[in-house]
């Protein structure tokens, strides 16, 4: 590509602007509607699937529009695949601190204030931007702030570490994202402190190195003393808390900024007159950094083919969950879709009280379990919008569906069989469809036969575990626990990345044993066992088994993993403790 050169018949090349992992940038000028926009296009050659997820994701980030995010305004198929933007002749705020130096926390909270509001304006749409850094935010000269390059992963070059799974710029990582954890809007909130406090302080709050050396002290959360930010000294220890919930979220970011520039507005971006000299008389343009506005990708692919008209989707805005323990995961499997690969039947006491499971005889001996489950975006760190169907990466003898419900609610469906005689994403596709259409008549049925008496189903999970026995394990408090759905199985993570535990609810035959070693938790029976897949976790099963009811067909038992970086060997006197004060909880 030269300067001259036209893309697609209408936007002619000017400068090229710079080139880095994510591709080469150019301005260019659109002789159809007489404006000057911004070109960015990957270095290596792209593939159909590469052009397919492009379009999708460009498609996604596309729909949000804010006054401090830069706009997508085309996709080029034509001449290599291009992106193209909205154009703002600006510096990077990290040319800006290379060139100039700190910048007092006046100057600050004005950039702050704007780039806050992006991202609640983004953070509504259910997007994560990753990698919020002083390298994707532009600024002019009169301090009009945007936002910029939420990552397409066709383009990107992802930072990696030792532990080879950290995504975005190490010294601007949250906690919870250095211990592995997806990136959420809390971690978007950190990183915008991270960046803020870079802005005035000359350094990031971990300071610079090495990747795996500045992750090491992000984990352990040794940020460096604030001595340059006055007033933005409280807000900045808020945003950068090691623990996810404990940090404002990012519209209240933006309205404690917005107290401390008391009347001060963002100017206006600079509006070129329409028209155009020939490029060979036109002047030099000075121009710095222009970037990409698109949803975050890496743990999501957002998928178009069971996008629900706009009506619908606003319907969906309602109580289509309702009363998490009254929902039936039942009501969202059809029996007579499901029989054009074989045989159904369906089965309600496997797993979980949020799961409902349709195995489906494929062939002799050939079963394949589908399990349909309710639950909290917040538990997995669900991205879309309302009735939009997110593909997640396929395994070996495994395909996941995720159908957004709402704001709060997701539906997960799961296709498994190992070595299967057919495509499985086919019946999760089956399946991904009925629970579309169950939820665009309206609200989940609800369930026909209430739980029985002395059923953990009637028992608070995240209650089973008090700040005290939390606190032994380095893991933050109660208060913290993320419900799965029902409160029938919580997580609760590290405050510094590493562990995590898992207590969850499951349920199996009552003739069927526990598999594991016994031992005795305070007068409870548990059975330890390692996982023997990823080697990294250690897991205690505690049946519940009470003196006064009668037997049953099927055994409620309390599962509590503890995992992390180390051996699961390591986590066993942990998980025993843990589960030990869990059982001691459990209703007699």
């Amino acid at each position: 590509m030269r300067t001259g050169d036209v893309i697609d018949g209408r936007y002619e090349l000017e400068d090229a602007r710079g080139s880095g992992s994510g591709g080469v940038v150019w301005t260019a000028f659109d002789r159809k509607l007489k404006r000057r926009v911004a070109l960015k296009r990957p270095h290596a050659t792209a593939s159909d699937t590469d052009r397919a997820r492009f379009h999708r994701e460009a498609e996604t980030a596309a729909q949000v529009h804010h006054p401090n995010a830069i706009s997508i305004f085309d996709t080029v198929d034509t001449d290599g695949c291009w992106l193209v933007m909205e154009y703002l002749p600006a510096e990077s705020l990290d040319k800006t601190l290379a060139a100039k130096g700190t910048l007092p926390p006046e100057r600050v909270a004005r950039i702050g204030v704007q780039i806050a509001g992006a991202l609640a304006a983004v953070h509504a749409r259910n997007i994560v931007h990753r990698d919020v850094k002083p390298g994707n935010i532009l600024v002019t000269d009169d301090d009009l702030a945007k936002l910029t390059d939420f990552g397409i992963s066709l383009w990107r070059e992802v930072t990696r570490t030792d532990d080879g799974r950290i995504s975005g710029t190490p010294a601007y990582t949250s906690p919870e994202v250095a211990g592995g954890y997806p990136a959420g809007r809390a971690s978007d909130v950190f990183s915008l402190g991270a960046t803020l406090f870079a802005a005035v302080e000359g350094t990031p709050p971990f300071g610079n190195g090495e990747p795996f050396e500045v992750l090491e002290r992000v984990r352990r959360g040794e940020t460096l003393p604030m001595r340059q930010a006055g007033p933005l000294t409280s807000l900045l220890a808020e945003m950068l808390r090691p623990q996810p919930n404990r940090r404002p979220t990012a519209d209240e970011v933006r309205l404690r900024l917005k107290d401390l520039v008391d009347d001060w507005e963002p100017p206006a971006p600079p509006v070129e007159h329409p028209a155009r000299r020939p490029f060979r008389h036109r002047p030099p343009v000075r121009v710095a950094a222009v970037a990409m506005v698109v949803a975050a990708v890496g743990t999501v692919v957002f998928t178009k083919q069971h996008q629900a008209p706009a009506a619908q989707q606003h319907e969906s805005a309602g109580g289509l969950v309702g009363d998490e323990r009254t929902a039936d995961p039942c009501a969202l499997i059809d029996k007579v879709e499901l029989r054009r690969f074989g045989p159904t039947k369906v089965f309600t006491t496997y797993g979980n009280f949020n799961r409902c499971d349709a195995v489906v005889d494929v062939r002799a001996k050939d079963q394949v379990d589908l399990e349909i489950q309710l639950i909290t975006r917040a538990s997995r760190a669900v991205q879309g919008r309302p009735l939009e169907v997110v593909e997640e990466s396929q395994v070996s003898g495994e395909c996941d569906r995720t159908v957004v419900v709402d704001d709060r609610y997701a539906v997960r469906v799961t296709a498994k069989l190992e070595n299967p005689p057919l495509d499985l994403c086919a019946v999760a596709d089956v399946a991904t469809g009925t629970v579309l259409d169950v939820l665009r008549s309206g609200p989940i049925p609800r369930r026909a036969v209430p739980f029985p008496a002395g059923s953990l189903a009637h028992v608070d999970a995240c209650a089973l575990l008090d700040d005290k026995a939390l606190a032994t394990v380095g893991v933050v408090g109660g208060g913290s626990a993320v419900n799965v759905f029902g409160n029938w199985a919580c997580k609760w993570f590290s405050t510094v990345g590493g562990r995590a535990i898992n207590l969850r609810y499951d349920r199996r035959p009552a003739q069927e044993r526990d598999e594991g070693e016994l031992v005795d938790l305070g007068g409870h029976a548990g059975y330890v066992q390692l996982d023997a897949g990823s080697g990294t976790s250690c897991t205690v099963r505690v049946p519940h088994l009470p003196a006064n009811l009668p037997p049953r067909a099927h055994t409620d038992v309390v599962v509590l993993t503890v995992n992390g970086d180390l051996p699961g060997i390591e986590y066993c006197p942990e998980a025993r403790g843990l589960a030990a004060v869990a059982a001691g909880k459990l209703p007699s």
